[in-house]
């Protein structure tokens, strides 16, 4: 019956939804570019929803849909062979000459591209002109409409994607005297390979994706020399083969390509609809609804999809077969149910909302600067929860660069995983927004991965465990990419298992630290301990670093990216030793490994202040390329990670303060993501809620004098272009301000910001597996709830006095190990001009004796 009731509460429409709910996007006119359109997904089909009532265009992906194959890949050789010549030039710094030959020899190709599937194309005819027109996106309930009227009669659609049963659902209706008259078709950006057929009364789309695609142009490959790593498009001699392009299909590949199927049914109510002509044609309806379904042929990532060409009608044809079973409102409440178990664990309002909310979003986000609709930052907050739900579940593939939405054959990176950032700062809102759950992908990806980067390590460096480079796709390559010399970068074990670390400390489960975590974080550390060397001062470091994605000036003006021990590297390698033998203690595991790890970890390079006060980037004190450039690579102790903090380290955290402050705030959309988290890691919620507002900046792709990065009218992410990680970190971020519990204590309210006067969070997770209520006014906390749900030692920080209900006070107690900051090994200070101190906040901080599933009640006391 609950199904049912909220199936008809949708169905029956709501005159005053744009005005009264908070958690909608919407526009008074249908999207004219991709960046326009509005997302769904059930996190394995994405679609991009344009909301033209005459020419209707439903762009769709489905999250395996790759090109290449996984035995197609140049395998980089061992670097040994060229080992020692590049030490000799990086011990002479000769740092430049030693990158051109790291590039020349050490590299690998090109990665494969995520591949959009197809367009549902939608063309109606109308009496009258249209009018009174609204599409939406209801992240509330995952569910996109459009409402318009055409002369007498009102038109209503929805569109949503349910997770459970696997399908996209379309529902058109006509209320007056009116009619739906027109035709709907399938079309994919893969011509050479699209098939259109019917089975029974079902309309079919079969395409494959292309056996191959090169996001370089050819001409890059050749100025590179890399001919030899595409026998694809280039002979033995280095000419290119006759029909050398950059996409190849079937035949053209070797008879390589995943095969892809969109299967749909239809039902209506009055009229008629037939399939002819390679089309639905629709005649005189009234209510129409259509189910999509999509599948691939990909099995797993050691396995060619090109061997199973039946394998995606099999799989379209059994959902389908599931899908008869139930009607459109039991579909539609089955989603329901399930996208709101997820979504209304978290409640966010902001100060009192104002006129400027009543306004399409479009507008919303281009008035945000002038003030007064903070409301906006609760829906760019919720948004973000909102993709994640989308487009990461359980089964899934981990959300890429571009999510699961993408409409290019070769988008931008490939709409790849870029594992020196942008991959990890997609879950940064995982744990912490009450959506743990959606980072299951990714963990399924790091352990794929593994298998591949434990081959790679043996191969290429003669090392034990696993790595991996800057950059995967779907078949897991642990072998560096193309060209870049940033592309060499076999450190992303350690970060890629720090997520799996951080949902350890989250929930405290101590079988999946031991099945899970153990045995990835125990590979990571044995690559790292054999890569490491001993510099001239005795401390290890690594031969070959890079510090993602920056450059460095030395000597006579020479630049270059690669040089050992970067910051960096030195702070994952000393993240994962500590957090190894933290692991061996809770497991009461004890082997030569501990002793091993124990004495190297004493022995990593500390870290180190520069002339300028700054956090220092490399081993030495560099002069920037580019003083404003995106990437913060060196700040990883401070965050994601936890080894600098206010309360451990004030004075390191001066030095990152320095670094922030030289960097500026104006940057790609993903960065400014990051610097919104590091501002309020340091307690200054204006500057980071300053940054943010420069992230909530309209952006219009086919408008040049909007240019620069900010977001989109649709909410995405715009680097530019498109990069769904600053909604993520930006999302992540919001939370850093009202929530900490990475410095030995669950913090409320760090980093409020002057704007937010009152306001109200719910649902949101600190580490320990406790979930928060947080209540404010006048600037100035007002109440918590604390429920804790494993129990345990809760250390308190507030900024005002408190009266607090359950637990047990404590007047003293060990702090609570699952926040408990990596401490570090001390700081080398080379400046000439010393690093200030950062003063940790005031405040009030409690100990307490907590049970499981005990709830606290803390309430603030009036001076």
């Amino acid at each position: 019956m609950r199904f049912l009731a909220i199936a008809l509460l949708l169905l029956c429409g709501n005159p005053t939804f744009s005005q009264n709910n908070r958690q909608q996007l919407y526009y008074s006119k249908p999207a004219q570019t991709w960046t326009e359109a509005l997302p769904v997904g059930n996190g394995f089909m994405g679609a991009m929803i344009f909301g033209d009532p005459v020419r209707e265009r439903i762009q769709l992906n489905e999250n395996t849909l790759y090109s290449g194959d996984p035995a197609t890949n140049y395998k980089v050789p061992s670097i040994r062979e060229h080992y020692n010549e590049v030490m000799e030039l990086m011990n002479a710094g000769r740092y430049s000459e030693a990158q051109g030959l790291i590039t020349k020899q050490w590299l690998g190709r090109a990665l494969e591209c995520y591949q959009p599937m197809s367009d549902l194309l939608l063309d109606f005819d109308y009496n009258g002109a249209i009018k009174d027109f609204r599409r939406y996106l209801d992240i509330g309930n995952a569910v996109a409409g459009v409402e318009y009227a055409a002369g007498k009669t009102r038109y209503k659609r929805q569109v949503f994607a349910s997770n459970p049963d696997r399908v996209l659902v379309f529902r058109m209706s006509a209320q007056g005297p009116g009619k739906i008259n027109g035709s709907i078709r399938l079309t994919t950006p893969h011509i050479p390979v699209m098939q259109l057929s019917t089975e029974g009364n079902e309309y079919l789309l079969n395409g494959r994706a292309p056996g191959f695609v090169l996001r370089r142009s050819l001409a890059q490959v050749e100025a590179a020399g890399d001919q030899r790593k595409y026998p694809e498009l280039f002979n033995m001699d280095g000419s290119r083969k006759p029909f050398a392009k950059t996409v190849l299909y079937a035949d053209e590949a070797d008879g390589l390509g995943m095969y892809f199927q969109n299967r749909i049914r239809f039902t209506h109510t009055g009229g008629e609809v037939v399939i002819k002509e390679g089309r639905i044609v629709v005649k005189g309806v009234q209510d129409l609804v259509l189910y999509i379904t999509a599948a691939t042929s990909f099995k797993d990532f050691q396995t060619s999809p090109a061997l199973f060409p039946q394998l995606a009608a099999e799989r379209t044809r059994a959902q389908m077969t599931k899908l008869r079973k139930l009607s459109y409102n039991a579909l539609l409440g089955r989603h329901i149910a399930d996208y709101r178990k997820l979504f209304d664990r978290v409640h966010f309002t902001l100060n009192t909302k104002t006129g400027q909310a009543l306004l399409p979003t479009d507008q919303r986000i281009m008035n945000y600067a002038k003030g007064g609709d903070e409301d906006l930052v609760t829906l760019f907050f919720q948004y973000g929860r909102y993709l994640m739900i989308a487009g990461s579940r359980n089964g899934g593939q981990p959300l890429n660069l571009q999510g699961i939405w993408n409409d290019k054959v070769i988008p931008p990176w490939a709409s790849a995983y870029t594992t020196n950032i942008n991959l990890e700062m997609n879950y940064w809102p995982a744990e912490v927004t009450n959506l743990s759950e959606c980072h299951e992908p990714l963990f399924n990806a790091v352990k794929e991965l593994a298998v591949n980067g434990k081959e790679a390590a043996l191969r290429i460096y003669g090392n034990q465990g696993w790595m991996g480079n800057h950059n995967m796709s779907i078949w897991r390559k642990g072998d560096p990419i193309d060209i870049c010399a940033c592309s060499f970068w076999p450190m992303e074990a350690g970060w890629l298992t720090s997520h799996l670390w951080e949902h350890y400390l989250f929930t405290g489960d101590k079988t999946f630290l031991k099945t899970e975590i153990y045995p990835l974080l125990r590979g990571a550390v044995q690559f790292y301990k054999d890569w490491l060397i001993l510099n001239k001062d005795g401390y290890l470091v690594t031969p070959v670093g890079h510090s993602p994605e920056n450059a460095f000036v030395y000597g006579n003006g020479q630049n270059s990216t690669l040089s050992p021990g970067p910051t960096m590297d030195m702070a994952i390698i000393r993240e994962s030793f500590s957090r190894f033998l933290e692991a061996q203690k809770a497991l009461g595991v004890d082997d030569d490994l501990k002793t091993e790890i124990e004495a190297k970890l004493e022995k990593l390079l500390p870290y180190q202040l520069g002339s300028l006060g700054q956090l220092q980037e490399w081993q030495w004190d560099f002069k920037e390329q580019d003083v404003h450039h995106r990437h913060l690579s060196h700040l990883y102790p401070f965050h994601p990670g936890n080894q600098i903090t206010p309360n451990s380290s004030p004075v390191l955290t001066g030095a990152v303060k320095r670094v922030l402050e030289r960097r500026g705030d104006q940057a790609t959309g993903w960065s400014m993501g990051w610097k919104v988290n590091l501002w309020a890691r340091l307690y200054d919620g204006n500057r980071a809620l300053s940054i943010l507002s420069k992230l909530i900046h309209l952006v219009k792709e086919d408008d040049p004098a909007f240019g620069g990065s900010g977001c989109y009218a649709n909410l995405f992410d715009a680097c530019p272009p498109f990069q769904i990680d600053g909604n993520f970190g930006a999302t992540a971020g919001i939370t850093e301000m009202l929530l900490q519990s990475h410095d030995s204590y669950l913090h409320l309210l760090p980093a409020l910001p002057d704007k937010w006067a009152q306001g109200a969070i719910k649902g949101i997770k600190a580490r320990g597996d406790f979930e928060v209520d947080i209540n404010w006014a006048g600037h100035r906390l007002t109440s918590a709830r604390i429920i804790a749900k494993k129990g345990g030692i809760l250390p308190i920080k507030s900024p005002v006095a408190l009266r607090i209900k359950g637990g047990r006070l404590l007047k003293d107690a060990a702090k609570n190990p699952m926040m408990e900051p990596i401490r570090t090994t001390g700081f080398l200070d080379h400046s000439r001009q010393k690093g200030g101190t950062f003063a940790p906040s005031a405040g009030y901080t409690y100990y307490l004796s907590t049970k499981a599933g005990e709830q606290l009640t803390l309430t603030a006391l009036r001076k």
